[in-house]
Formats: C-alpha cells, structure tokens, sequence
C-alpha cells in the first residue's frame, strides 16, 4: 500500500484527531452537567463544515458513499478497523489515517483535501460509534 501521509502528518494528525475528540466529550460534559440535552446533529458541527467545505456536497451524502466505499475496512467483520474497534472500543488513529485516508484517495480526493477530510470523517466515526455509523452509512450498495 502506497503511503498516503508521512509519519510526522500521521502524529500531527492523530494529535488533531484526539484533540477534537477531547473537545466534543468536553462538549457532551458540559450539556449533560448544565441539565441541557446535547443536539446530536450539532456536535459534529466543526467536521460538518470541514466535510462540507471539502467535498461541496452534504455532509450525510459524503458519509454515505465514503461508507460504501470504507466497508471493507470499517463494517465487515474481518476488516482490520472493524476488529480493532471489537476488540478495543476504539480507533488506532495511525491505522484509520492510513486505511481511510487510502480510501479517499481512490474516491478521487488529493492534495491538501485528504488530512482534514481523513480528520473530520475519523473524528465522526468515532464519535458515533462503528456500529451507528455502519448502520447508517456503510451498508447501501
């Protein structure tokens, strides 16, 4: 497999990764603290307008052909990020940058797209969970 990203992109990468992370559980913290309820739609704010921005289209119709186009790697149940999730609860940052940021290269992605894009659709997966996600996206044929 070609390597899409350095290995200094993948640490600054996996540290942007972690950190909006971090911001959306600090999020998720402070609604459930003040009593309010969390707009789901509107945590993924920040990565609805990277994604939106980046690929000119809605956010739900990329994740949609991104899902079909990821299935191999993310919803089938012998795919290498499907089982590190069952195994961990989790995403290795390094190995979703590597295999999704892959992914977006065959769907035609390139240049300076791929990092914020590989970013915002990590941190979007992760946030909802493998199995919403596949759900939701990655079984359509």
């Amino acid at each position: 497999m070609t390597e899409i990203f350095t290995a200094t992109e993948i640490d600054e990468l996996s540290a942007e990764i972690d950190r909006q992370l971090q911001e959306l559980r600090q999020q998720g913290v402070a609604a459930y603290r003040s009593g309010d309820e969390l707009d789901p739609g509107g945590a993924l704010t920040k990565q609805k307008e990277s994604i939106e921005s980046l690929t000119k289209e809605p956010m739900l119709s990329f994740l949609a052909k991104f899902g079909r186009a990821a299935k191999a790697d993310i919803c089938d149940k012998d795919g290498l990020l499907n089982q590190q999730w069952h195994k961990w609860g989790d995403l290795n940052n390094k190995d979703a940058l590597e295999r999704l940021g892959a992914v977006l290269v065959t769907m035609g992605f390139s240049g300076n797209v791929v990092s914020p894009l590989a970013v915002a659709a990590i941190v979007v997966i992760a946030h909802i969970g493998l199995k919403a996600f596949c759900e939701d996206y990655g079984n359509n044929t």
